[in-house]
């Protein structure tokens, strides 16, 4: 049943300030009427559009856009801009063919014709409970993944390229239960290829309190880029999973995480946000050219890691061991379906930082400190990013501005003695030099510059055309 004028109200509140100090801070600029607009472009978002924006598995990024663009300060006009900009785009939202009950909820799984139903369950289940009691539930608990018909739901969580992540985590994010229930329902009507990569026995954290040691994370990546038997591969994530699978999760298996030690959690997060972050712009880097391609799927590990701040966050710890492990097997799965670039980590490290931007600069007066323009470079991407028309442009950038805040003081030697060449040069630069290159790449429209496709995004044949 649809939910009331009420209800509604209660699903789509004023977005929540940050979780803990590694959630990311509100910038300021949100006001009142910036913040009743936002609530009422996600409640429409709510009320008329489908998951799935066309026929063929994307993704609606209206929501994402609209939070991450309110969150860095966007006026009631620009959040009526972007939604116009995806309402033209949108596909409407249909009645499915029944109800989803308690009792019937593993029935239609997988099945987008029934994305609608599992919207006002999970959206009932997220008014009536915690929140957190109820991602516990039907994302991680044993009746969600194994018993019955096999759910596999923490499976489907991190299908498509990882969306029903995103949905479920910026909803933790912002406190937000509509958003919470359209995560649980994007998660659930995603298909699932094979069990492999997120075996049963992933779930047994029985043994993990205390457990320490492993190798961490770059070393495994470094494995993987040392391995034969991945050269050369073409293909799809599911033909990942069915050709690599075992040997992607035994790789994986070795890295520990001790879900009831805070500290060890937020090292091996801060573990995954390099690595993820490093994939996408070290990955795209050639030593010799520079920065070669902001690949659309590799850009997808890094937005999606700072969803991980979120769940650890609300997760029992049982299930920040789970997610963890998954989230590093899923990422190293996909990072191999992009063919595994290299990683040239002393190349991007030995290049300057991209602080040029196009455009006319402010004339200061005398009394300016020097370097006038702005002694902060983000200050600048963020400005730039705003205005950008790209959805996903904005919220890899507020991605990387935040690592920068936690992360930006690592300095060179810190990750010293991994099994990633070069490991001694990696330091907290990393998300700066990322976010400016991204900004390059993408098109500093505010500056001038012409708007680029993300490389080889498959929503726009013409982004393979970049490199041909």
């Amino acid at each position: 049943m649809a939910p009331s004028k009420s209800q509604l109200a209660a699903l789509w509140p004023a977005p929540g300030p940050s979780l803990t100090e590694y959630t990311a801070a509100r910038w300021p600029g949100a006001t009142p009427e910036s913040t009743v607009a936002a609530r009422g472009y996600l409640q429409q978002d709510y009320e008329l559009h489908h998951g799935f924006f066309n026929y063929v598995g994307a993704h609606n990024h209206t929501p994402f856009h609209i939070l991450v663009e309110w969150s860095l300060g966007g006026t009631p006009e620009h959040l009526a801009a972007i939604w116009d900009q995806h309402e033209i785009l949108e596909r409407y939202a249909f009645e499915s063919p029944s109800t989803v009950t308690a009792q019937t909820w593993t029935d239609h799984l997988g099945d987008e014709q029934f994305y609608r139903a599992y919207l006002y369950f999970f959206s009932d289940l997220v008014l009536k409970k915690p929140l957190r009691a109820v991602v516990e539930e039907f994302i991680f608990s044993s009746k969600a993944n194994f018993e019955g018909k096999q759910p596999q739901m923490v499976n489907r969580l991190l299908a498509g390229i990882l969306h029903p992540l995103l949905y479920l985590g910026y909803g933790l994010e912002f406190s937000l239960p509509g958003l919470v229930a359209e995560g649980l329902a994007q998660a659930a009507v995603h298909k699932i290829a094979s069990s492999v990569l997120l075996p049963r026995n992933m779930f047994d954290t029985s043994g993990m309190s205390g457990r320490r040691g492993g190798p961490h994370a770059f070393s495994i990546a470094a494995r993987i880029l040392r391995d034969r038997k991945f050269n050369n591969f073409m293909g799809s994530f599911n033909a990942v999973e069915s050709k690599f699978g075992a040997d992607i999760e035994r790789y994986a298996a070795e890295w520990v995480v001790d879900g009831t030690d805070p500290k060890e959690v937020a090292l091996k997060v801060r573990e995954l946000t390099f690595l993820n972050v490093m994939i996408y712009a070290v990955g795209g880097w050639r030593d010799g050219e520079g920065f070669h391609e902001a690949e659309f799927t590799l850009m997808h590990l890094l937005t999606s890691s700072m969803t991980m701040t979120a769940y650890m966050a609300t997760l029992s710890p049982p299930s920040i061991s789970v997610l963890l492990r998954a989230y590093l097997t899923r990422s190293l799965a996909y990072y191999i379906a992009r063919r595994r670039p290299n990683l040239p980590v002393r190349s991007f490290f030995s290049a300057p930082i991209l602080t040029d931007f196009p455009g006319p600069d402010p004339s200061p007066s005398s009394s300016v400190y020097p370097d006038a323009v702005t002694p902060n470079l983000w200050l600048r991407i963020i400005q730039s990013a705003l205005v950008h028309p790209d959805d996903h442009l904005s919220k890899v950038q507020r991605t990387l501005a935040h690592y920068g805040s936690l992360y930006g003081s690592v300095a060179p030697g810190e990750f010293r003695g991994t099994e990633l060449n070069g490991s001694e040069m990696i330091d907290g630069t990393l998300f700066l030099r990322t976010a400016a290159l991204t900004m390059e790449w993408m098109g500093r429209i505010r500056e001038g510059e012409p708007a680029r496709f993300w490389g080889e995004d498959p929503n726009f044949p013409e982004a393979a055309e970049l490199q041909s």
